[in-house]
């Protein structure tokens, strides 16, 4: 904790809380500066909302005392020097059934101030806040290609948990080579009696400790009238097909429309299957998809990335996740 300590009695420098009326134009910038947000569509639509967001609250003066209310959620910490904000750590909170869960999140610290301690003088900073509010559980996800940070907060005592890789294609982009194509295999409208496998393998690709971060619940995939009027309602839209060969369920392949850069597709297979039957499972699904709509996949790092690379998707990014245990505190709450 000496990096805080130090900053903490400087009269240029220091860690505070964000103000969100205030901070927002300038951390959108330092975000933009840290992270390759012209090659990610999504990134770019995030960094835009927060722009606007700042000047919607600029124009509503009373949100400013809102967001410095004692008992208000603090949405993250910034490091300032001289008044200008040259690192960030948000704080994100979810609902994970009846508990609640912190996310870290944009941790960004200008280049020209690296090495200072300033990441690890957030993230300690993050979680003594955490602590003291008897929180139970902190994630953080980092880029595999970033050493630095995963060896940061191991440090710090973060552990990692698993490891996802994000793969995306332009159908019009998938090679589909003939071999491909297994002998016997059939792909059909998913129906009722395939929802237990569906499940089953779903668990395995998707591992419950990382659920509660996906953009969908796969409770919605169960087939039903119930859940058809609950999606129809939401305006959730899935398409389902199954996978067989020799009447014999393989997997089941799942299309989510979504707001963002790519539509997603789920895929739930038997693992000691998979390499023979999804390969020609794939490419005949996205046959039938837009032509020109990116499509995304989240799958287990290393899972089937031979595989996903030679039917033409490209790696976007793998992000290990990383888990907290907070113990309980008793402290102030300031």
């Amino acid at each position: 904790m000496t990096a805080v300590s130090l900053s903490l009695s400087s009269t240029t420098s220091c860690i505070r809380r964000i103000n969100l009326s205030r901070d927002l134009d300038q951390i959108a910038n330092l975000i933009e500066t840290c992270f390759p947000i012209d090659q990610d569509y999504d990134g770019r639509t995030y960094i835009q909302e927060m722009r606007k967001a700042a000047r919607d609250m600029r124009m509503v003066g009373w949100f400013s005392n809102l967001a410095d209310m004692q008992n208000a959620p603090v949405p993250g910490f910034v490091w300032e020097e001289h008044n200008q904000i040259i690192g960030n750590l948000s704080l994100i909170p979810f609902r994970h059934g009846a508990s609640q869960i912190y996310l870290i999140a944009n941790v960004a610290v200008h280049p020209s101030h690296r090495r200072r301690g300033i990441a690890r003088s957030l993230t300690q900073r993050a979680l003594r806040y955490l602590k003291e509010r008897n929180q139970q559980l902190v994630w953080l996800q980092v880029r595999e290609d970033n050493p630095a940070a995963i060896n940061l907060y191991h440090s710090v005592g973060f552990v990692e948990q698993v490891s996802r890789t994000t793969w995306r294609v332009c159908p019009c982009d998938l090679q589909m080579p003939g071999s491909y194509w297994q002998q016997g295999l059939k792909i059909r409208r998913r129906r009722k009696s395939d929802w237990q496998n569906q499940g089953v393998w779903l668990d395995r690709a998707y591992p419950a400790i990382m659920r509660w971060n996906l953009p969908v619940d796969f409770g919605l995939f169960s087939p039903g009238i119930l859940n058809w009027i609950s999606n129809f309602m939401d305006n959730a839209s899935f398409k389902h097909w199954a996978v067989e060969a020799d009447g014999q369920p393989l997997g089941v392949i799942t299309w989510q429309k979504t707001t963002s850069y790519a539509n997603n597709l789920w895929l739930a297979f038997n693992e000691d299957t998979e390499a023979d039957t999804l390969p020609g499972a794939l490419g005949h699904v996205c046959k039938r998809l837009a032509r020109k709509h990116p499509l995304s996949i989240d799958y287990p790092a290393g899972r089937f990335a031979a595989e996903f690379e030679a039917l033409g998707f490209t790696c976007f990014r793998t992000l290990v996740w990383m888990k907290y245990k907070l113990g309980p505190v008793m402290g102030s709450r300031k």
